[in-house]
């Protein structure tokens, strides 16, 4: 079978990722004869290989497959961005998973999974500490350009619809036009790489649009954001049966959103990332099916109070008995003790992240110490100041459940690694510009028992931290910047043998003493990966 692949390791990881499902001598000589059928009915030994691996999927994966045809060659495509565009077209079903406490996102990881043991995609996976922390195994996959080019051949055949275009220059309608003679357009993909010319028409007209379920506006042009006039490109009415609209780096004329996006009734995800845009329309409530609005790196958008007609309130939050995935940014005390309150009752949580902004109040330590111990709470970021509020939090803190820690700002006046250190769940800390203002830090005897990756930066008063016998034994990286005030490497960490990497940035005198000739080279020797940066 290898020698009818050509030896090309590509076709070689595919055929793998076929006789991967076969258990018996009867099944791997079926696909010995299929693959020398596939084989002499291509032109390309890759391709026969490429068609036996894409009918060997199980039907439930194969339009999870083809829609990945719509991403650009060679993107690292983000693996919760993919999940949430296979539930919002529907492809994701608790049908073929016998566990009915999965959610949908879980389901969407194992369909990948199940793509990336067949070889027909490459994966990315967190390392240990951010997958036990977010409780998600990839973060990224890419198909192999070969892959790609099938991908869309295939969509063609199985009348799919996926049409990916790159735009230079010139009328965009012509384009469109041009492209959707040869294919019934389901899910449309534009990488724009010039501005738009006006055109006194819509590019996409009812004809083009009638029948597309996805749209993805890209702008790939680094030095500038493209302008989106509205009917310049699109007349977003038109699309009556779309699902999932995505819009990548553009600036809305007027920075209003365009009229037609709000009649959208069957949408049900609307993606918005780093674009320029003032706010929001109130008509936004006519989504009614709308289950992700994302507006990743679009700042200062204002968004209308009417979510509340389609949403829960915050104070209906401990009714939220199913919900396995929650992120918030809380900006007032008042809502950081509705939704501590409304944590403690949700059960089947798995993904919890909170961030708390510097308008709340945290230096009185019983508000600290809520969000510090508030049960199914697994990520917390703090961006305002404590003072010497930690410090004052008792042995409560045995009974939290913070995988990850992130302080910016703190201000924390006296050594907080005493209180930190018996948080029993605390996989990743970082203290971050300012949180400590003190001068000493010690890491106590047996404390940070399942520390895997800490970051110190920006921490310019700290003169001295030691490290004590038995403390952080499951360290695995090590992250320390812009501590110019720190003298040494600890002594204690030439103890920690599962450390695995140590960063240094901005630590000049520092990145020296780690240095193969220098002082403190000795407690750093067992680390595989030293990385010096200016």
């Amino acid at each position: 079978m290898v020698q009818k692949c050509g030896y090309l390791p590509l076709a070689i990881c595919l055929l793998g990722g076929v006789l991967r499902e076969k258990k018996s001598i009867f099944e791997w000589e079926s696909v010995n004869e299929h693959i020398k059928a596939a084989i002499y009915g291509d032109e390309k030994q890759i391709d026969g290989v490429l068609n036996l691996s894409y009918e060997s999927l199980p039907y439930y994966l194969k339009p999870c497959f083809l829609l990945m045809g719509g991403f650009n060659e060679d993107e690292n495509i983000d693996a919760p961005n993919l999940y949430r565009s296979w539930i919002a077209q529907g492809m994701i079903s608790y049908e073929n998973i016998g566990d009915k406490d999965e959610c949908l996102m879980d389901i969407a990881e194992l369909y990948l999974s199940e793509l990336a043991s067949r070889s027909i995609l490459q994966v990315e996976i967190f390392n240990d500490y951010d997958a036990a922390v977010r409780n998600i195994k990839y973060k990224t996959c890419k198909l192999h350009d070969v892959v790609r080019e099938l991908c869309l051949k295939l969509g063609k055949r199985e009348d799919f619809g996926v049409l990916s275009l790159g735009y230079k220059g010139g009328k965009l309608s012509t384009l469109l036009r041009e492209a959707s003679s040869h294919i019934k357009i389901h899910h449309l993909t534009i990488n724009f790489r010039s501005e738009v010319e006006h055109e006194p028409t819509v590019a996409c007209g009812e004809d083009t649009s009638e029948h597309i379920r996805s749209v993805r506006l890209s702008n790939l042009i680094e030095s500038n954001v493209v302008e989106f006039r509205p009917r310049s490109i699109v007349d977003f009415q038109k699309f009556k049966l779309l699902r999932e609209l995505v819009i990548l780096r553009f600036k809305f004329a007027g920075g209003k959103l365009p009229k037609g996006i709000t009649k959208l009734v069957h949408l049900r995800r609307l993606r918005l990332e780093a674009c320029e845009l003032d706010k929001l329309p109130s008509s936004m409530m006519n989504l009614v099916y709308m289950d992700t609005l994302d507006l990743s790196d679009s700042m200062n958008v204002e968004v209308p109070n009417v979510f509340k007609e389609i949403y829960h309130e915050i104070i209906c939050m401990d009714r939220m008995n199913n919900l396995r995935r929650f992120l918030a940014r809380i900006h007032d005390n008042e809502s950081l003790s509705a939704i501590m309150n409304g944590i403690m009752n949700w059960k089947k949580i798995s993904d919890s992240r909170v961030w708390i902004d510097g308008s709340c109040d945290l230096t009185s330590e019983r508000m600290l110490e809520k969000a510090l111990t508030c049960p199914n709470l697994y990520e917390l970021v703090i961006t305002t100041t404590l003072g010497k509020a930690l410090t004052k939090c008792g042995n409560d803190l045995l009974s939290s459940k913070i995988r990850c820690l992130d302080l910016y700002g703190s201000e924390i006046e006296d050594d907080p690694m005493w209180i930190l250190g018996k948080l029993p769940c605390l996989i990743i800390l970082g203290l971050h510009w300012e949180s400590f203002v003190g001068e000493k830090l010690t890491c106590p005897a047996n404390s940070f028992l399942r520390l895997k990756k800490l970051t110190l930066k920006g921490l310019p008063k700290l003169r001295e931290w030691r490290v004590e016998t038995g403390a952080m034994p499951l360290l695995s990286k090590l992250s320390m910047g812009e501590c110019s005030g720190l003298e040494m490497i600890p002594e204690g960490l030439s103890g920690i043998s599962t450390l695995r990497t140590l960063v240094i940035k901005q630590m000049p005198e520092l990145g020296l003493r780690v240095s193969p000739s220098g002082q403190d080279f000795h407690k750093v020797r067992h680390v595989s990966s030293i990385i010096i940066k200016d």
